[in-house]
């Protein structure tokens, strides 16, 4: 904008200053060509082909009338500039086609006059140079288009993963609520009634189920304190107390022998750390399976828990010789409950589960989950 403004203040100046170089019209036409060669270059940016011929044209009016001054070349240039700059692919090849051929035409009979060639030559390079490097900082512009483009969308993408893993976290907590909340809640109810039967016949066993309430109660609030602290501050780390897994199994078997129910523990193979999320589901799967047993299985029953560490997986069964036939997780329709929980679970690392009454009694839930290892 600047340098238009001069151009064209710079080429009235000399004109007003000076003898008209026309005998029809004088400095008012004079003027009004200066225009026509500068004027339209404001809006170059926006029509490049026509301000192009517009300038050209008035450069060679300019030309004729042997006027003297020096705007129009410049303004020429500007033009070109702006046709390489902004003009389409074939806008910008017909354009520089007109201008090569207005320059020779105008320049082959000045070399046939004998007009020196170092005189007329270089300016054919400058035209190209700069039509050139209009050309290249269209490119660039281009490329920068594309780039931040490209980081709006890689932006973006980084904002839905964000919440998509928020979500996906929320939902593993609330899964984990379940679990716990539903689990130590059977081993509280369950306690609770087998002291009221024996409160006025057998003090020590109504003290003793007293004391697994106690002990499951506190378990159940620190693990419940640790949760929420993750759905309040998603910041928070994470590992603030270890999460169950297979390692902790022995805890858990003892809060529900604690409960009332026998339950053996067998580990097969060679055990082994597994990934956090596999080492977690089988803990719950258990867990799950065992308050199932719990509410459903009758008295009296005993439960056991089978473990067989693999190669690539690890196998989990946990079985019960319960006579009741009332298994209300098994019939259970919502997502992230009972059985279809232990399933959802192992579906997330590609992982089966088979449950369901016993041919000699009792009910069974059978896991595999994929350790990733071979």
């Amino acid at each position: 904008m600047g340098t238009i403004v001069v151009l064209f203040v710079s080429a009235q100046a000399q004109i007003w200053s000076a003898p008209p170089a026309y005998e029809i019209g004088g400095r008012p036409l004079n003027a009004l060509v200066a225009s026509a060669f500068t004027l339209p270059l404001l809006v170059a940016s926006i029509w490049p082909l026509p301000v192009l011929l517009v300038v050209v044209g008035g450069a060679v009016v300019n030309g004729v009338s042997g006027s003297d001054l020096g705007q129009p070349w410049f303004a020429v240039l500007l033009a070109v500039y702006a046709l390489g700059a902004h003009a389409s692919t074939g806008a910008a090849g017909l354009g520089m086609g007109a201008v090569a051929g207005g320059i020779l035409a105008y320049d082959i009979p000045r070399l046939r006059d004998g007009a020196p060639i170092d005189e007329v030559v270089p300016a054919w390079f400058i035209v190209a140079g700069t039509w050139g490097l209009g050309r290249w900082m269209q490119h660039r512009r281009h490329e920068l288009d594309t780039l931040t483009e490209r980081t709006k969308a890689a932006e973006h993408d980084r904002q839905v993963a964000t919440r998509a893993a928020v979500a996906h976290e929320r939902a593993r907590i609330a899964r984990e609520l379940h679990d716990l909340v539903a689990h130590s809640l059977a081993v509280i109810v369950l306690q609770a009634q087998a002291a009221d039967r024996v409160l006025d016949t057998d003090l020590a066993s109504a003290r003793q189920a007293l004391e697994a309430i106690d002990t499951t109660g506190r378990a159940g609030l620190e693990e419940l304190r640790r949760l929420l602290e993750l759905l309040v501050d998603q910041t928070a780390d994470d590992d603030l107390e270890p999460r169950p897994g297979l390692q902790h199994l022995d805890r858990l078997v003892e809060r529900v022998r604690g409960a009332g129910l026998p339950v053996s523990v067998t580990v097969e193979g060679e055990s082994r750390p597994l990934s956090p999320g596999v080492d977690l589901s089988a803990y719950r799967i258990v867990q799950e399976a065992l308050t199932n047993t719990l509410k459903h299985a009758g008295r009296p029953a005993s439960a056991t828990v089978d473990v067989t560490y693999r190669p690539e997986a690890v196998d989990i069964r946990v079985v019960d010789n319960g006579t009741s036939a009332i298994r209300s997780s098994s019939t259970d329709t919502r997502p992230g409950h009972g059985l279809i929980g232990m399933r959802e679970r192992a579906s997330l690392y590609g992982g089966q589960v088979e449950a369901g009454p016993l041919a000699d009694g009792g009910f069974g839930v059978q896991v595999t989950l994929p350790t990733g290892t071979s």
